[in-house]
Formats: structure tokens, sequence, C-alpha cells
């Protein structure tokens, strides 16, 4: 087979990938409507209530401008009873969520210590946490904190709506490099980055062209399986094997020679650990023990039976109880609500059978039913199919002072079908 014949067949060969390639560009240019929607609810229950448990999540401002900053920050704890199923946090790192990079992440800081590199965290302890952000991509967004683990995947937490405004032309990064030359990472060697794109994926069309012509790709195995690869190789597949092959080796070394050349200073990628140390554990004088819980399934309500002391000497009296970023309140703990949490997260579904402060010294046991339709819309109520029947979250208190309590609490749940 001569050359001429086979640089014929591999045009034809590349017929194939020239209409492949076409889709994709109509499915570029054709307008296509984002779906609103909320991946968080997909994940497990257990991992939602009883891994990571967020409060005091903020985001602002709730309109940005596209290269204004904006902030997500918070706190959350990591729960005692972590599930066996989930990979502890030994190695984690602190993420934004986002339908693509609407945002650009500007720096990320636990306890006030910078966290650029994944890092271990501890169970059972609180840790503080602020993002701040540069507004890229025009739009309403739904923005989650988010914490990965490793072996356990992404846990994602509450999301709120996020704005943005303005035009996505006028975006601009510039960064400082260590030669002193200040460049825009959102433009700077697009050229470059195309040009490779292109070199490469001529080389591989060039190369899978040649053996789709010559024969496809069924004849060639029934022809491996009958007579082995003895009569499709001859003299000058080798030569073309090659020529290919030294020229991915020229290609891989030039690059190489030419990046050391433009780019003389580079930071590697850095593979260490962020370390930094939990908050301090702030004084509660709220004891709970869980006694018993089930989860009304008609009546999607999650009731808790505890017993509850008052070590300290102020009343305390309950107002919220918050889990996978859903805060069911009552009337106390209205007055402390922020009026920014998203109002598809709050349920007002907090009951106690005894409302009354628990008095200085007191124990008393206190039946809690977390009653609300969010359970389902959450998908939560599926913690019944979870390898572990299980909840979690935190239940928070207050003093006459307005200092404010807060406890993990968690437990096995039974499902039951009439009021118990």
């Amino acid at each position: 087979m001569n050359l001429k014949n086979i640089y014929k067949r591999s045009v034809l060969g590349l017929y194939g990938v020239a209409y492949a390639a076409a889709a994709l560009a109509v499915s570029l240019v054709v307008d296509v409507t984002p779906v609103a929607a909320h991946g968080e609810r997909s994940q497990e229950p257990f991992l939602r209530m009883r891994t990571v448990q967020w409060y005091d999540i903020k985001w602002s401002p709730e309109v940005t401008k596209v290269n204004d900053s904006a902030t997500i920050k918070g706190k959350f704890h990591l729960a005692e009873d972590w599930p066996r199923a989930a990979a502890k946090p030994d190695r984690s790192f602190f993420n934004v969520g986002s339908p693509s990079p609407v945002f650009v992440r500007m720096s990320t800081r636990i306890n006030g210590q910078p966290w650029f590199i994944a890092g271990p965290l501890e169970i059972g302890r609180d840790y503080e946490v602020e993002v701040n952000l540069r507004a890229r991509i025009p739009g309403r967004h739904h923005m989650h904190a988010m914490l990965n683990v490793k072996d356990a995947g992404p846990i994602a937490g509450p999301g709120a709506w996020m704005n943005i405004t303005g035009s996505w032309d006028d975006f601009t990064n510039p960064v400082k490099l260590l030669t002193g030359e200040t460049v825009d990472t959102e433009t700077f060697n697009f050229a470059n980055g195309m040009t490779w794109h292109i070199i490469w994926m001529t080389l591989a069309c060039f190369w899978i062209g040649i053996f789709v012509a010559r024969p496809m790709f069924l004849p060639r195995s029934r022809v491996l399986l009958a007579y082995g690869d003895d009569p499709l190789v001859d003299p000058l597949d080798t030569k073309l094997a090659w020529g290919v092959a030294i020229a991915t080796i020229a290609l891989v070394w030039g690059g190489y020679r030419y990046t050391e050349t433009k780019h003389p200073y580079t930071v590697p990628i850095q593979a260490g650990e962020s370390k930094v140390a939990p908050l301090p554990v702030a004084p509660n004088p709220v004891a709970i023990r869980v006694t018993y819980a089930n989860y009304d399934v008609p009546g999607r309500a999650l009731r808790v039976t505890m017993e509850v002391t008052n070590n300290g000497d102020s009343p305390v009296t309950f107002g919220e109880f918050t889990t996978a970023g859903i805060r069911f309140i009552n009337s106390t703990g209205r007055q402390y609500l922020d009026p920014s949490y998203p109002r598809e997260l709050i349920a007002i579904g907090l009951t106690f059978d005894d409302e009354s402060a628990i008095q200085p010294g007191e124990t008393k046991e206190i039946k809690m039913e977390a009653k609300d339709a969010l359970w389902e819309i959450q998908r939560l109520m599926a913690l019944l199919g979870d390898p572990e029947s299980r909840f979690g979250g935190l239940l928070m208190s207050w003093d006459e002072n307005g200092n404010r309590h807060i406890n993990s609490i968690a437990g096995a749940v039974i499902p039951v079908f009439t009021k118990l």
C-alpha cells in the first residue's frame, strides 16, 4: 500500500471525527435552559446529617457585580457519631459547590489560618471558615459550602442563591508573577493552549484514521482472533508507528524545553498538608442523652426522647434543631434567626412536650418533635433505608442572658406509621 493510498484512507477515517466535532459544536451553540437543581439532595441522609454539621452559614452580598467580591462564612461541627460507612476526615479540603466556576475563589481561611492544601480535621470539634470569592459569570447561582473528604467524597452543606450582574466579557483576574510581570489568568496563554490541543488532536486523529481505514475494528478483531497479528502488520505499519512515536517524544521534549525557557521561575504544585487547631471547646452546661427516636412516616416528623441536665447556674430554653442545613425552630429560636438565611431551609415545626426552661441543676425528660414537609422535599426520610438508620444534628439552647449552647445529638431511628 503506497503513501497516497494511506493518505486517502486516513482522510476517510477522519470524516467520522469531523461529524462528532460538528455535533459537539451544535450542542454548544444551542441555547439550553439550565436546570435549577439541588444536587445535595441526592446524597445519602447519613452523610448530610451525621458527618459535617453546619451552622451560622452566611452568604454575602446577595447581589454582586462581575469583578466584585463576595464571601461565604460560617462554622461546622464534625459529628461525634461519624458513620462507619464514611471515611474519617483525616485528609479534608474545604470547597465551594457551584454550577461551574461562576466565582473565582481568592482565598480560604479556617480558624483564621490559610487553607489551600488538604489536611486533617478532628472529629467532635468545631471549625470556623471564611471563603473570599470574586464574581465571574453573570446569573443566579446556587452556592454551597462543601467539605471534600478523601475516600468519602464531597459533603455538601446548605446552599443559597447568589446573583451576579454585569457582563462576563468584563471579567479580569490579574496575577503578578515572580518575574514581576502581571498577567490576566482568564486569557493568559489561551492561544498556546488551543495550539497544543490542535497538535495533539491532529496527531491522534491521524493515527486512529489509519487503522480505522485499513481495515475497520471488527474485521481486524476477527483476523486477530483467527490468525494473529502477522497478516495485519506490514513494514509500512512499523515505519508509521516509529514515526508517530518519534514525533510524540519530540513534541513532549520540545514543549518541555520551550516552557522551561519561557517560564524559568515556577512554583510546583504543593503536596503537603494544611494543619490548623480546632476552635476551643466552649463551656456547655447542658448535657443531653438521647433515649429513643422514631420517624413518623405519614406525619413527616422526627420525634426524639432525651434526658436533659442543666449543670449551669442559669435557666436554658431550647429553640432550634439543625440537621443537613435545615433549621427547625420554635418561638425561642425565631428570636435568634438570621433573617438572611435561605427561607427554603427554615422549618417552624419544632415543638417540645415541655416548653418551660430547664432550671439550674434540674434533670428532666423532654420529647422533641421536628415536623415539616422538608423531610420529604430534602429527601431526608430516606435515612430509613440507609445502611445505618440513625439521625444526627445540632440542638441549640439559650440561657436568660442570650448565651447559646450547642449540643450534637444522634441516635437510632425507628420508622412508625402512627403516633406513639
